[in-house]
């Protein structure tokens, strides 16, 4: 074994670049960060080949002095933290020193710069040896150019990918640093293509719009919170307009965007129900907080970041989103083409408090209803309507009636002494059924249809998930306990989690090495095959690493909505229906099913009249 020596300081840089630069776009987040930590107020990315021939960025920020240039290159050489403690509170994007060295030791990089007190220098910087400082232009700002990344080490082209997937990390890279810094002006040029291109006026709405797309920022409904330790503003998109992946949780943190899984999850977390299995919603969020609180020198890209608060912050983010979410009236349009031109005045918002129908007196809910009639003359079968049916007597006030009793899915109140309730659903009147799985219904602004299935899940799943998230006192007890086995291998997590078993109500004992007796079950246990609840869920606390009641809680709820709720083809008669869309209107959230599908869609006046040519386009 030869003798240990201290490494070139060549090959130090090289091996620091393995990790700091990993592709084109890793030098374009670097050096975009310096020019904002130089307090620019535009930045512009010019970028060739997807930046294997060349990266160019030009700011107009403080600039470099025309003395710190020989440092300019060298490792660990920084004018942003002075003192070890400096390390718990970072304020800039950048802070190691490691960039600039790193790409200097793997690249060609031309630098021309000045500051406001120095004069303007140019140096040129070639596979770590400086080449030559000489006077340089006079312009404000710093002009950076980096060619012929990775010539001195092959090896990283042979993993670098199509040039497609390096522009679109590039295009991501920019797109993520806007957001975050919406008082910093962004531009993007990409083989003489612009591809993004943001006004830095400070309006946040307006870059989500250059981004997304007008119809995506018109959907944005502002998120505010703040507690002693967090202050979160931003936007999140309603849950109509949502993607397939998590790519699109843009989470900024004092201005650094982040990746955390824990805070994307808190994000998808608030929106609930709201979304459709393996949907993903369009979130802009940014969470100011004393840098002591955060510590951002986990690994070299600066993206993963840890909390000291991690916990409190993951509540109030969630609790964030639910809230201002859920208070928008989020019934979906049918029609996502917006006419250029209006030929008659058309009603832009909705105002549903100036007529609204008053509760009808009590009617038996849907699932007391009888499933199907034998005598089919005394149906209401809505599947030939040859005249439209008005409810006008429910436009009268009528005195309310005493609120339904518990013992029934059908109502699910939700307010609390002192708290006002908003209205959640608008005016509607009641046309008729189709093909007995949808409900009909109209106001001035045009025709709603109601999914019947999807209604009673929602309504159920309210029910079912606030009275199993009660504590269980009473139970239901067994004469001969229900005695199960299990293999060896789920032993050990069932015996670890016999605790929070019992918080769901349950009364388990372990009987023998691998039997567990079960003598008491809480009453929310389908009474028609408890035992294969009970079976089901000891299955799954096995099967969970992380268990949590809330968690099971939150899908048996889900569960015991869908499977007893009214299906397709199924017709109702008008009682019925009026009891259900009663009981939506109790509804804390009455848009979506538990799964995430639209219950109520929308269509106004103005698109019927102009898909029948009454109105010209």
């Amino acid at each position: 074994m030869s003798p240990i020596k201290v490494l070139d300081s060549a090959i130090q840089n090289k091996i620091a670049a393995g990790e700091v630069v990993e592709r084109p776009s890793s030098v374009v987040k670097e050096l975009v960060e310096n020019s904002i930590d130089a307090h620019a107020t535009q930045v512009e990315v010019f970028i060739e080949e997807s930046g294997m021939k060349q990266i160019r960025i030009v700011d107009n920020g403080d600039g470099i002095h025309h003395t710190d240039g020989p440092l300019l290159f060298q490792r660990h050489a920084t004018s942003k933290i002075d003192t070890d403690y400096d390390l718990f509170q970072i304020r800039s994007l950048g802070f190691r020193g490691e960039a600039l060295a790193s790409i200097g030791a793997v690249a060609k990089v031309t630098v021309e710069t000045k500051h406001n007190t120095g004069n303007p220098v140019f140096i040129r910087f070639e596979g770590g040896s400086l080449i030559e400082q000489i006077p340089g232009k006079e312009r404000q700002g710093t002009d950076i150019t980096i060619t012929d990344l990775f010539f001195n080490t092959p090896a990283r082209l042979k993993y670098m990918r199509s040039m497609r997937t390096e522009s679109g990390k590039i295009i991501d890279i920019i797109q993520r640093m806007a957001l975050a810094n919406p008082g910093i002006s962004f531009r993007l040029v990409l083989d003489g293509q612009e591809r993004v291109m943001t006004k830095g006026n400070g309006n946040l709405k307006e870059v989500i719009s250059d981004i997304y797309g007008l119809n995506v920022a018109r959907q944005a409904v502002e998120i505010e919170a703040n507690d002693a330790d967090f202050d979160i503003h931003g936007y999140a998109i309603r849950p109509e307009v949502n993607r397939s992946n998590r790519n699109y949780l843009n989470i900024s943190v004092n201005r650094r965007f982040i990746k955390n899984f824990r805070l994307s999850q808190s994000i998808v977390n608030g929106y609930h129900t709201l979304l459709p299995k393996d949907k993903y919603p369009i979130v802009v969020i940014d969470i100011t907080m004393d840098p002591k609180l955060v510590d951002v020198n986990v690994h070299p890209s600066k993206i993963e970041v840890r909390f000291s608060k991690e916990r409190e912050l993951n509540k109030l983010l969630e609790s964030a989103i639910g809230t201002h979410v859920k208070n928008e009236m989020l019934i979906p349009d049918v029609s996502r083409e917006k006419p250029r031109r209006q030929e008659k005045p058309v009603q832009e918002a909705l105002d549903f408090t100036s007529e609204r129908s008053a509760p009808p007196k009590a009617e038996p809910s849907v699932q007391e209803a009888p499933a199907a009639r034998e005598d089919q003359s005394t149906q209401l079968d809505y599947r030939v309507a040859p005249e439209r049916t008005v409810l006008k007597e429910t436009r009268k006030p009528e005195p309310s009636t005493p609120p339904k009793r518990r013992d029934t899915p059908a109502s699910v109140p939700h307010t609390h002494p002192g708290e006002v309730e908003q209205e959640k659903l608008p005016y509607l009147e009641i046309v008729g059924q189709l093909h007995g799985t949808y409900i009909i219904l109209q106001n001035d602004t045009g025709m709603y249809m109601m999914d019947q299935h999807a209604a009673q899940e929602r309504i159920k799943y309210e029910y079912y998930s606030e009275n199993i998230v009660q504590e269980e006192t009473d139970g239901v007890p067994l004469l001969i306990p229900y005695t199960f086995e299990f293999p060896m291998n789920d032993i050990i997590a069932i015996d670890d989690r016999l605790k929070r078993l019992r918080s769901l109500g349950f009364e388990i004992e372990k009987t023998g090495l691998r039997q567990y007796a079960v003598t008491r079950y809480p009453s929310w246990i389908d009474e028609k095959n408890p035992e294969a609840d009970i079976e089901d869920l000891i299955h799954f606390v096995s099967s969970k690493e992380d268990f949590s009641v809330s968690q099971y809680k939150e899908e048996m709820a889900i569960m015991m909505s869908c499977k007893q709720s009214i299906k397709a083809n199924h017709y109702l008669d008008r009682p019925q229906i009026e009891a259900l869309l009663e009981s939506l209107r109790s509804c804390r959230s009455p848009y979506t099913c538990p799964h995430g599908r639209p219950v109520i869609i929308h269509m106004s006046t103005y698109e019927i009249e102009r898909m029948f040519n009454r109105i010209m386009k």
